[in-house]
C-alpha cells in the first residue's frame, strides 16, 4: 500500500490576522498518469487518505483532534499540574498560536494535508473518467465511484472538524463570520481566503449528499470504511450544529438533523443497531488484555465508522490512561463533576476502572492492548448511540416532545436505568435532560465543548486545575475558537 499512501503535505503558513492559506508544498506527488490511472490505484489512493486520520508527516492527527475537542469541555480534569505543553494548553493555560505549545498547529495542517491529498485522488478519478472509465469493467467502475464518494466523505469531514475549531458557532452570524479557506484542487497556486461560516457549512452538506450517492454504488466495505450511513449520520450532525441556541433554535436544520438521523437508523439494512445489555457493556468495557476483543470492531453493529487502529497503534489513549511499563501519559481523569452523574445502576458505570499504579479512576472508552503509551482501540467517529441523541435534541427543540422523549429513554433504559426518570420529566426541561443525557452517553469522544458552545451555553468546569475555583467560558468567548497556528 505504500506506494500509493498519499503523502502530499499542505504546508500551511498563517498570516496571524487574515488567517489564509499561505503557502503549500508538496512533499511526494501521486502521479494522475500513474497510480491514480487504474481502479486499482484509485482505491489503493483512497485507503492511504484514510490513513492520514490517524498519521500524518507532521504526526498524529487523531490524538490532536480528540484531545482539543475534549480538553475545552468539563469531563476531564489534570491529573498532574505542571507547566503548558501541547497536550494539556485547552483552556487550563492559554490558546496557544505557536508551533511549541497546543495542539491547534497539528489538527489545522493535518487537517489540510488530508483535504490536499483528497483533492489529488479526486482530479485523478476525473481524469481516469474522462479517458477509462467508458472501456472499465463494471467492477472497476463501482470501485471508483464508491471510492469517490469516500473522498468527498473525508474532504467533507475534514472541513467539519476545522470549521467547528476555527469559526464562532454557526447561530452567531453564520453569514458575515470568517471560516476556513475552501481549498478545492491541489494546486499550490489556489491560495484561497477564508469562506463565511454559512458557505463552508453550505459546501460540507453538499459534498455529503454528494457522497451518500455516490456510495449508493454495489461495493460492500467495513465500518473502518465510511459509507452512506456513515454521510448520513454526519450529516445529521452537521445540522444539529447549525439548529441554533437553546433560546433560539432554528427549525429548518433541526428537521434536516431529524431526517438524517432517521435515514441512518432506519435505512442500514440491518447493518447498523443499538446495542443491548452485555453488548453494549463491552462496547466501552477494559479490554487490556484483549479477551473481549474490542480492537477487532467489524461486526460490531453500534459502530457505523471508526478508525481501525488493529494493524497500527494510535496514541489517543494516552490521553487518558497512565501506563505503567512506559511510566507515563494519563494526564486527563473523568472529572468529579461527570462522575456524579453516573449512578451505581447505570451500565456506563462500568466503563471506568482503578488504574492499579496511581489509584485514579480512569475511562476504559480507550483501554485496548494499551501498551507503551499506544493502544489499539477503534477510534469511534460515528455510532448508534449518538444518532438517537441527535434526533432526540433536534425533537425537543421542535417540541416535538414525545418523540424526543422516545429516544431519551431508550438510551436512558439502555444504559440500566429506570424509565420513570424520563416520563416524570416536564416538556419544558426535556432538552435540558438530552443534553446532560448527551454529556453521560458521549463522554470523552469528541463531543464535550462543541455541545455547550453551539448551543449557546457557557461551558463550566469545577475542578482543582483551576486553583479550586469555577471556570466558566461563555459561548460568546473569543477562547471558544481556535486561533489559527502562526508557523
Amino acid at each position: 500500500m505504500r506506494n500509493y499512501m498519499i503523502l502530499l503535505a499542505a504546508m500551511l503558513a498563517a498570516a496571524g490576522c487574515n488567517k489564509k492559506i499561505d503557502a503549500i508544498s508538496p512533499l511526494t506527488k501521486i502521479d494522475k498518469d500513474g497510480e491514480l490511472a487504474s481502479a486499482a490505484g484509485i482505491v489503493e489512493a483512497t485507503v492511504g487518505n484514510y490513513s492520514m486520520l490517524r498519521q500524518n508527516l507532521t504526526g498524529d492527527y487523531d490524538e490532536p483532534l480528540l484531545n482539543l475537542s475534549e480538553s475545552r469541555g468539563n469531563n476531564v480534569t489534570l491529573r498532574t499540574f505542571g507547566p503548558a505543553d501541547m497536550r494539556t494548553d485547552g483552556f487550563w493555560f492559554r490558546n496557544s498560536n505557536g508551533a511549541g505549545l497546543g495542539f491547534s498547529l497539528p489538527v489545522y495542517r493535518g487537517s489540510y494535508q488530508l483535504i490536499v491529498s483528497v483533492n489529488t485522488v479526486l482530479e485523478g478519478i476525473e481524469k481516469f473518467r474522462q479517458t477509462s472509465f467508458g472501456g472499465a469493467t463494471e467492477a472497476d467502475k463501482n470501485a471508483v465511484l464508491y471510492a469517490k464518494g469516500e473522498n468527498h466523505f473525508l474532504r467533507a469531514f475534514a472541513y467539519f472538524n476545522l470549521i467547528r475549531l476555527y469559526a464562532k458557532p454557526y447561530y452567531q452570524g453564520a453569514e458575515t463570520n470568517a471560516g476556513v479557506p475552501l481549498k478545492m484542487t491541489s494546486s499550490l497556486a489556489e491560495l484561497p481566503s477564508p469562506s463565511t461560516v454559512k458557505e463552508v457549512y453550505e459546501f460540507i452538506i453538499a459534498e455529503l449528499k454528494l457522497s451518500a450517492q455516490l456510495m449508493k454504488t454495489p461495493v460492500t466495505k467495513p465500518n473502518s470504511f465510511a459509507g452512506k450511513v456513515a454521510a448520513w449520520a454526519l450529516l445529521s450532525r452537521v445540522y444539529l450544529y447549525m439548529g441554533g441556541s437553546v433560546a433560539n433554535p432554528g427549525a429548518a436544520f433541526n428537521e434536516e438533523a431529524v431526517t438524517y438521523a432517521d435515514s441512518a437508523l432506519l435505512h442500514n439494512n440491518g447493518k447498523f443497531a443499538l446495542l443491548q445489555g452485555n453488548d453494549y457493556r463491552n462496547l466501552f468495557a477494559d479490554d487490556q488484555n484483549g479477551a473481549i476483543g474490542r480492537a477487532k470492531f467489524a461486526t460490531n453493529k453500534e459502530i457505523i465508522f471508526a478508525f481501525d487502529n488493529m494493524t497500527g497503534n494510535t496514541a489517543i489513549g494516552l490521553m487518558y490512561n497512565y501506563d505503567p511499563l512506559a511510566g507515563g501519559a494519563g494526564f486527563f481523569m473523568p472529572s468529579a463533576d461527570l462522575q456524579s452523574l453516573f449512578t451505581a445502576q447505570d451500565i456506563r458505570n462500568t466503563f471506568f476502572r482503578v488504574n492499579p499504579s496511581t489509584g485514579y479512576r480512569e475511562t476504559t472508552k480507550l483501554l485496548v492492548l494499551m501498551n507503551q503509551l499506544l493502544t489499539r482501540a477503534p477510534n469511534i467517529y460515528f455510532r448508534t448511540g449518538e444518532l438517537y441523541l441527535n434526533r432526540a435534541e433536534a425533537n425537543a427543540k421542535l417540541k416535538n416532545y414525545a418523540a424526543a422523549r422516545a429516544d431519551l429513554l431508550t438510551i436512558h433504559t439502555r444504559a440500566g436505568l429506570p424509565a420513570s426518570d424520563i416520563t416524570a420529566i416536564a416538556d419544558a426541561d426535556l432538552l435540558t435532560a438530552i443534553l446532560k443525557e448527551r454529556r453521560m452517553e458521549l463522554a470523552f469522544e469528541g463531543h464535550a465543548g462543541y455541545d455547550y458552545f453551539r448551543n449557546g451555553l457557557p461551558m463550566i468546569r469545577k475542578a482543582a486545575d483551576n486553583n479550586g475555583t469555577e471556570l466558566v467560558i461563555q459561548p460568546t468567548d473569543p477562547k471558544v475558537v481556535l486561533t489559527i497556528p502562526n508557523f
